[in-house]
């Protein structure tokens, strides 16, 4: 496996279905996509789940998440993504 990406999230209930629907042609083609939560309430990990290979949960804080997601990828290449933010 080439890329994972890995999306940190805090309740991002809004956003995190665009984001992760944009991405899945990218997991489609061999790249894996991995959510880690720090302790959403809005539902934000049910609304991830089925878009993902891979969701985790973690201690608060973006670089524990960060860590998290990086200690579980398979990816020769890590691509750190806002769940807000989306790839042209």
């Amino acid at each position: 496996m080439a890329l994972s990406i890995i999306i940190p999230v805090l309740n991002e209930a809004e956003s995190i279905v665009a984001t992760v629907e944009l991405l899945q042609p990218f997991r489609q083609g061999g790249c894996q996509l991995i959510v880690v939560d720090g302790g959403s309430r809005d539902g934000t990990v049910q609304l991830a789940e089925p878009y993902v290979d891979k969701l985790l949960t973690s201690k608060p804080g973006r670089a524990n998440q960060m860590n998290a997601g990086a200690e579980v990828a398979e990816g020769k290449v890590l691509l750190f993504l806002h769940a807000d933010t989306l790839l042209p």
